[in-house]
């Protein structure tokens, strides 16, 4: 294999680049070339109206194909649904709701899509999968209407062109007109249909009919979602756990696929230190002459693997690990993504203190650095590519709200001239606002090799390197495909100057516009944003597939800042006394209180407030729940009051004061309501049920409703504008995933973009055993708590914590601690209760997980103001089970009393 070297050299034809302007450059770049900071965050799907889908059954599915930039209108604000659709344009809609990247052609093989059309990407990619073939005669047909039965062909194509696992198949698929489906069809009809992916009508399959734009857009709604979840469930194994190499030899990773022969996506490599090595697009890792360590990330989909790489001398053989310390040959065990990799393989750097030195003046100044600081990259070209980023547009968005006190910090430290993208020494300093996305739009479409960023560690000053840094591409600047992460190994707590350049290596994706993102905690210091391509591509590695950025993307990136551990449920808006809350009620759950009246700590961060099950569902019932939620002296507002006393006698109201986060929930549409009521005046009152109306339009009376009520809860919070309370979430009421309720998914995901386009997080608290617990990711919820169900009067033994611990360690998800009323004067469940914390402790689920507290109601209160040591005990012990101090070991026996 033809050795190649890689630096970040700064080359004069480089340089004459920054002269040029891009065309059709996005209006918010800026228009010299100089780096754009601070835009607000954008969510990755915006809002697509047409006038023409009134209530179309394919409205929802157009409006956020529309919005991903999947699929466009025809002019004049219309979408024509009924129009039909062409074979070349479900080429492009297919292609990239895929992930399939365009490529270079060669020479056009159909003699109606030369290789100037803009259709050729996409037809020529679906035809080097063996998805799309011609009519026989050299043409594609592409402005061929498409039917019905060819359409199920390329999906069943499709389908095993990017490994999306089959439906199991059903008893019987018949359709009235199965005579009608041609024989080269029929086993394809029959695989769409137990796919859910296409489903007749009146018995009928209809095969020789025209797909209209509006079926079109609904199938491929189905297809996007089932890529979504390959991607969140994308289960794979790299050959070695770690990499042993000589200097100046090669060695290639084999990455498989657990539940299939294919991988649903390419895999996409990178590397922590390119100036002693670089990974190829294949997998193949070549060593420079400099030994050394580093770390090899692998991404397929959503998931990564982290595989350390050492180099050593060539003088000398590498040593052979023995199992204890991991072996690298052909014997050792294979790297398996973790069910939750959004962090596998990065360092955990500790906790930013807020007085850490802040003003990192001196570290823009390199002539201050220690000798000891790691020497950057050495500029070298690499053979046959150039860095095209030189000269491009950029610009800045952080990952939440912007903020204008950091981004006056940030003027400080601008970087130079033309942004990250300059070959320059000068740093560019970042300050706070959870992360950053960098856009650059290149002066035209090449093929991608590799894309590097280079980091700065100085913590004497605040500067720390950003966990990781991640790559997404795009054609057109607007649908972006995720590649993949690099990560490091350097502790946050190092103390020395560390540099690094963190490079993703991309398969020769032929695309114009890239963006990077990397958190930031409170400094990141960054320079030479490089984006490296050749002339042609010499990929050899068949079609890349990439998924689309995930949905929460920009929530998991604020997950750098934990915003929430402790989470107690506060029902309300019945019962009376019990469901009304007060200042006082809530002073010691926010603030941990001792005996003797001292407010110590902080007990529960977050509220989470949610209805009565028996709460009606109709819009009354909805609106007087509401009503309640923002009543004067009670429940939100009585929380506000309490934040406020408790800031003051924390000594924090005038200085740092505390906000408590606050969760509130969507009522649940149950499918079995046919008499909503109206949420608007000339519309009729609305049908939950599927029985006379449908499936498809129940699902959208239910949507309309959570969104009229989303949308009514938003215009009440704001415009009570509470000081002390952030509204951190939306909670998802129902506890399982109702499979026979309407689109029950669909609607779940629905919820979730509309909570997250308000840069909310949407949360879940499903019971154990629950139908739906392993699809939580899937369906786009942020966080999940797991309810143990083990405090209950049935005769549930201690080893169900046990299985709570296996769930929430699969799944990544948190835990739901129980109690109520009963624990005070019942021995069994005062037993019950402490078991329950005993046993957690135990298996250490007190510690590095986020928490729920369910007691019923106003219960905790009870033993928070009891003068009885063994109530107040209750409460004292539950302050002290959240920060990890609880010291009891031993469970209670069933003779035993407090």
């Amino acid at each position: 294999m033809k050795k190649r070297t890689f630096g970040s050299k700064v080359l004069s034809a480089c340089l004459a680049l920054s002269a040029l302007l891009v065309q059709a450059a996005p209006p918010s770049y800026a228009a010299n070339g100089q780096e754009q900071k601070a835009e607000t965050g954008k969510v990755a799907q915006e809002t697509v109206a047409f006038t023409d889908l009134g209530n179309s059954y394919a409205r929802n599915a157009v409006n956020r194909l529309a919005g991903l930039h999947l699929i466009s209108g025809q002019g004049d604000g219309r979408f024509n649904p009924q129009g039909t659709m062409s074979r070349q344009d479900v080429a492009v809609l297919l292609a990239k709701v895929v992930g399939l990247q365009p490529s270079q052609i060669e020479q056009a093989v159909f003699a109606d899509v030369p290789k100037e059309s803009p259709y050729a990407p996409f037809v020529y990619g679906l035809s080097d999968l063996g998805v799309m073939t011609g009519r026989g005669n050299q043409t594609l047909g592409g402005s061929d209407p498409l039917t019905r039965q060819e359409l199920a062909v390329i999906l069943s194509r499709l389908m095993k062109a990017s490994g999306v696992p089959k439906a199991p198949a059903q008893s019987t698929v018949a359709y009235s007109d199965e005579a009608d489906i041609a024989d080269y069809a029929k086993a394809a009809v029959e695989e769409v249909t137990n796919q859910r992916w296409m489903q007749g009508a009146a018995g009928k399959f209809n095969p020789n009919g025209t797909v209209t734009r509006a079926e079109a857009a609904v199938i491929a709604e189905r297809v996007l979602d089932a890529r979504y979840q390959q991607a969140e469930q994308a289960d794979f194994t790299v050959n070695t756990p770690r990499l042993s190499v000589l200097a100046g030899t090669s060695e290639r990773l084999e990455v498989k696929y657990t539940k299939g022969d294919k991988l649903p996506f390419t895999p996409i490599f990178a590397f922590d230190r390119p100036e002693l090595g670089t990974v190829l697009a294949d997998g193949t890792f070549v060593a420079g002459p400099t030994p050394g360590k580093g770390n090899l990330t692998v991404t397929v989909g959503y998931k990564t693997v982290t595989v350390p790489v050492e180099i050593k001398d060539a003088g000398k053989q590498p040593v052979a690990e023995t199992e204890e310390s991991g072996s690298t040959g052909t014997t050792a065990p294979p790297v398996t993504a973790p069910a939750d990799s959004s962090q596998a393989g990065e360092s955990k750097p500790a906790t930013e203190s807020e007085n850490a030195a802040t003003d990192p003046a001196t570290a823009a100044d390199d002539t201050q650095q220690p000798a000891e600081e790691e020497k950057a990259v050495v500029p070298a070209e690499q053979d046959e590519l150039v860095n095209i980023a030189p000269g491009s547009f950029t610009s800045v968005a952080t990952f939440g709200p912007p903020d204008s006190y950091f981004q006056q910090v940030e003027k400080q430290y601008p970087g130079p001239v033309g942004g990250l993208v300059t070959p320059s020494e000068e740093w560019t300093g970042y300050n706070r606002q959870f992360g950053r996305k960098v856009t650059v739009a290149l002066n035209e479409a090449k093929p991608l090799e590799r894309v590097t960023l280079t980091f700065k560690q100085q913590k004497t000053s605040g500067i720390t390197l950003p966990e990781y840094m991640e790559v997404e591409v795009s054609r057109d600047g607007k649908a972006w495909s995720y590649a993949g992460r690099a990560v490091h190994d350097v502790p946050a707590a190092e103390t020395q100057v560390v540099v690094r350049t963190l490079a993703v290596t991309l398969p020769d994706v032929h695309t114009r516009y890239v963006r990077v993102s990397f958190p930031v905690k409170v400094f990141a210091f960054a320079r030479q944003l490089e984006v490296w391509a050749k002339n042609e591509s010499d990929w050899q590695g068949g079609a890349v597939l990439l998924p689309p950025p995930s949905p929460a993307q920009v929530m998991e990136d604020q997950k750098t800042v934990r915003r929430v551990e402790n989470m107690l449920l506060a029902y309300s808006g019945a019962y009376g006394e019990r469901g009304t809350w007060t200042k006082e009620d809530f002073l010691p759950m926010v603030g941990y209180r001792t005996a003797d009246g001292y407010m110590r700590d902080q007990m529960f961060d977050t509220i989470l407030f949610l209805p009565y099950q028996n709460m009606p569902v109709t819009k009354e019932g909805w609106r007087g729940y509401m009503n309640d939620l923002f009543g004067t002296g009670k429940q939100l507002d009585a929380l506000n009051q309490a934040m406020r006393e408790y800031n003051r006698l924390r000594g924090t109201l005038y200085t740092t004061p505390t906000q408590e986060n606050v969760v509130l929930a969507l009522p649940y549409p149950n499918a079995a309501q046919t008499n909503f009521g109206q949420i608007a005046d000339n519309k009729p009152s609305l049908s939950f049920n599927p029985a006379g109306i449908g499936e498809e339009q129940a699902y959208l009376n239910r949507k309309a409703a959570l969104e009229w009520y989303f949308q009514e809860l938003l215009k009440r919070w704001n415009k009570e504008g509470y000081t002390y309370l952030k509204l951190e979430g939306i909670y998802w009421f129902h506890e399982l995933i109702e499979d026979s309720a309407p689109k029950e998914r669909t609607l779940i995901r629905d919820m979730a973009s509309m909570v997250h386009n308000e840069a909310l997080r949407f949360y879940w608290i499903p019971y154990f055993g629950a139908p739906g617990v392993a699809e939580w990711k899937s369906l786009s919820f942020d966080y999940a708590f797991l309810q143990p169900n083990y405090y209950s009067d049935k005769p549930v033994q201690l080893d169900r914590i046990e299985g709570v611990l296996d769930v929430v360690s699969k799944y990544g998800m948190g835990v739901e601690i129980e109690g109520d009323e009963r624990m005070y004067r019942d021995p069994k469940f005062y037993q019950t209760y402490y078991n329950q914390l005993v046993a957690a402790h135990k298996l250490g689920m007190d510690k590095n997980n986020i928490h729920a507290y369910y007691y019923g109601s106003k219960t905790l209160i009870e033993s928070a103001n009891s003068k009885d040591p063994v109530m107040r005990a209750i409460y004292d012990d539950t302050y002290k089970w959240m920060r990890g101090r609880f010291d009891r070991e031993e469970y209670f026996e069933a003779t035993e009393l407090p």
